[in-house]
């Protein structure tokens, strides 16, 4: 004999392992499964190995599901179980008890598997009778699935029910009885108890792998009912829910779901049991081991789902309600979801209105965009936009060049690249609970009335509008042009490009600015992310991304100079203010001192500060509400002018009279030269249209 110690997820054998040892659980639990429907708990006394024979293999995983000491023996014959009993007298009752204990549980997993396998069975028969019925509704052709047709159920073993099934009871019934009169008697009797359970277990192990092969064997034949099946009943469902005003019961939607995407049926079990497993969980947002590997299964299977199904969705023209809702709000099922909010998400899925301009976008409409070319991807968390991440996956020999230039313009590997990228990490943020994350729709996430933190896209518009009527320029950036037939090699001028903003399929409290530019063309759109369900402030949030962008952007346009005030912008004269606060003549000791709190509060990270700053000069200091000292006030003025609206309401402010004043010298200097530039242009050819960028700088100036 041997102890062993394992800990609490170790796989201690895998199916298709030769048995060759005994193992006794002095302290701890395993785990008999199959990962699906069979999941046996063998408690401190059982013997893992005794429901085989020598040599035989292992038809279930063995895990670990406390951290666990074993007491190992050979095992080369049956007699070695009874020589394992004897040789542990003081635990033999023990051992007795939790023999009969396993074989018991072994019985009623029996009884459930084998219920399961016929309630399947009845299932897919009925389906089939109703799939006709559904064909005919829809006048479509019914296909013929000749294995449904002949499927018959799995006879039942009776082993759960017979007399030995009952004699393992009437020992569980009776243990504290047995275990203080009978047991400690004689060994023998222990040795009986054991030997008994033991070669009851292996008749039900056997009958368990001849159930639990029925069901998968069954699952996997009639897979392509299943699907046809479920697109069928979603076409007939989506019929009645347009001919009528009521919203109707969702039901069966994770299958509908997992149907349609057509994953793997191992990824589609597995996601079954961890959504259920989730479902009755308590504690869903626990710190345990297990609740995290929980989580992170979820999202992994997640993910998966979610590219099946959205490349399934590129195939065809049917999309049932329940998938919908699972693309635009993370929806799987409609318990975890409760019956209040799943009406609620059909409703809103149903009358989704997208942004009529295509740049507030649902995540599934972004990837839509990915697959038709109309868009790129976004950058990893390395930075790495889809372009370089191709090249670093050559460098490092992950792929060959010949793969990836066949990847580059492939749509189905560019939404691949998204999914696994920004969409897993985007999502896991904009939700703001990292370590509870799960990217499903529950119930108990929603602190919220969903109308009220729906950011719907005319929601966002209205506050990316309001924003933009005081910060006009927030979105205008330099570009270069050249007109040689003018005698013009460069020509700077400023455009406006408004960015794209995903809308992630969570509910959360977070937005931010993803990337300020795709590739590195300054004069594309910036990517910013933002919860479908946004229980903070909505315009506050969007009012920060606003502010991310232009520091980013600067940075991005200054270079690696961003910080250097001998070429003053944004970044270079913010950074320069708050390094050198404490010299600064023109703050007092008490506006010092609340410099530095702010920096405390933002981890000397400037940019942070600016975004605070920025917040305060857009919803108090436009408004005539002063909240920045004069420094700050300043500068942010100067890179974010107010509108003409607003810098005509501030004209009587004291604090802005002079800001307004310095701007209208330097602003009107910049239009009188590029009028003369426009003089210059006509004159050199007359007739001739001046070129819509010069036009646009001219209007740029007068905004």
């Amino acid at each position: 004999m041997e102890k062993l110690t394992v800990r609490k997820g170790q796989v201690l054998h895998k199916k298709g392992d030769e048995v060759k040892k005994l193992e006794i659980i002095l302290s701890g639990a395993l785990s008999m499964t199959d990962g699906n429907d069979i999941d046996i708990r063998l408690n401190s006394g059982s013997i893992a190995g005794a429901v085989y024979l020598p040599n035989d293999v292992y038809a279930f995983d063995y895990v670990v599901l406390e951290d666990a000491t074993l007491a190992v023996y050979d095992y080369t014959s049956e007699e070695d179980i009874a020589e394992a009993v004897s040789g542990t007298v003081a635990i033999a009752p023990a051992m007795a008890a939790a023999s009969m204990e396993l074989a018991k549980g072994m019985l009623e997993t029996l009884a459930s598997v084998e219920e399961t396998a016929s309630t399947l069975c009845k299932d897919l028969k009925y389906n089939y009778n109703d799939y006709k019925f559904l064909c005919a509704k829809v006048q479509m052709p019914p296909q013929q699935f000749v294995f449904v047709e002949v499927l018959t159920a799995l006879e039942s073993s009776g082993l759960s029910s017979g007399w030995e099934a009952e004699a393992v009871r009437a020992f569980c019934r009776q243990v504290a009885a047995l275990k203080k009169m009978f047991y400690p008697l004689e060994p023998g009797f222990c040795i009986e108890a054991v030997m008994r359970a033991s070669e009851t277990g292996r008749k039900v192990r056997q009958e368990l792998e001849t159930a639990s092969a029925f069901i998968q064997d069954t699952k996997a034949r009639t897979a392509d009912f299943v699907k046809a099946f479920y697109d069928v009943r979603s076409r007939v469902d989506t019929g009645e829910r347009d001919a009528s005003n009521e919203t109707p019961a969702i039901a069966d939607a994770l299958d509908i779901i997992l149907s349609f995407a057509d994953v793997k049926p191992e990824i589609a079990d597995a996601f079954r049991k961890d959504v259920k497993k989730y479902n009755d969980t308590t504690d869903r947002r626990a710190k345990s081991a297990e609740m995290r590997q929980l989580r992170m299964s979820i999202a992994t299977e997640f993910y998966e789902i979610y590219e099946a199904a959205f490349l399934r969705s590129m195939e065809t023209s049917h999309i049932p309600a329940e998938v919908r809702m699972f693309f635009l709000f993370g929806f799987v099922d409609e318990v975890l979801a409760g019956t209040a909010n799943t009406a609620t998400l059909y409703q809103m899925a149903v009358a989704w209105e997208d942004d009529p301009n295509g740049h507030i976008l649902t995540m599934y409409d972004w990837l839509t965009k990915i697959y038709r070319g109309e868009a790129m991807p976004s950058k990893n968390e390395f930075d790495n936009d889809w372009i370089e991440f191709l090249r670093e996956e050559v460098r490092t020999g992950s792929i060959k060049q010949e793969k990836a230039d066949e990847m580059r313009d492939d749509p189905k590997e560019m939404v691949r690249f998204e999914i696994h990228n920004m969409f897993t990490s985007a999502n896991k943020v904009t939700n703001g609970q990292f370590a509870s994350f799960v990217p499903i729709f529950c119930a108990t996430d929603v602190i919220r009335p969903l109308d009220k933190c729906l950011a719907s896209p005319a929601r966002v518009q209205a506050c990316f509008d309001k924003i933009l009527d005081i910060d006009f320029s927030c979105f205008y950036r330099p570009a270069l042009a050249s007109f040689p037939e003018f005698g013009i090699q460069h020509f700077v001028y400023n455009v406006e490009v408004k960015p794209y903003l995903i809308l992630m399929p969570n509910v959360g409290s977070r937005g931010l600015m993803w990337q300020e530019i795709e590739g590195v063309k300054k004069t594309t759109p910036a990517h910013m992310v933002l919860s479908i369900f946004h229980t903070e402030d909505l315009e506050s949030t969007i009012v920060k991304m606003c502010a991310q962008f232009r520091w980013e952007m600067c940075r991005r346009i200054q270079g690696v100079r961003y910080t250097d005030i001998t070429e003053p912008s944004l970044t270079a004269e913010y950074t320069n203010y708050l390094q050198f606060y404490k010299k600064n003549g023109n703050l007092s000791s008490d506006m010092k001192d609340r410099i530095k709190i702010m920096l405390q509060k933002a981890r000397n990270d400037y940019k942070n500060v600016f975004i605070a700053d920025y917040e305060m000069y857009i919803l108090n200091e436009a408004f005539g509400l002063p909240r920045l000292n004069k420094i700050a006030r300043e500068i942010v003025f100067r890179y974010c002018t107010l509108s003409k609206k607003f810098r005509k309401s501030m004209a009587s402010n004291p604090q802005y009279q002079p800001l307004l004043e310095r701007w209208g010298v330097t602003q009107g200097a910049k239009a009188h030269g590029i009028d003369l530039f426009v003089k210059k242009v006509q004159k050199m050819k007359p007739g001739e249209e001046v070129p819509p960028e010069i036009l646009g700088e001219v209007a740029f100036l007068r905004m």
